[in-house]
């Protein structure tokens, strides 16, 4: 499977509009979700179901969650190999 990385640390949820304001670039599948236009359900499923071109996330305290601009990066890369 695919290593899940663990810290061990408090996590203090954040939202979409954490996000644009603290500059935090950690959020919860509903955050990625709304940040990428897409359902949380479809995240969701891409991750359980380990699709190949899945968003890469992490879990922490238990928790998943994604770096935004890991994110970006993994979206502009699948989007460049298909060009």
């Amino acid at each position: 499977g695919i290593p899940i990385l663990v810290f061990k640390f408090i996590w203090v949820a954040m939202s979409d509009t954490n996000i644009k304001h603290n500059n935090s670039v950690w959020t919860d599948t509903k955050g990625i979700a709304e940040h990428f236009n897409l359902k949380p359900a479809t995240i969701r499923k891409q991750r359980s179901r380990q699709i190949k071109n899945q968003l890469p996330s992490h879990k922490i305290g238990g928790q998943v969650r994604y770096n935004v601009i890991e994110c970006e990066k993994a979206v502009e890369a699948t989007k460049n190999a298909y060009q």
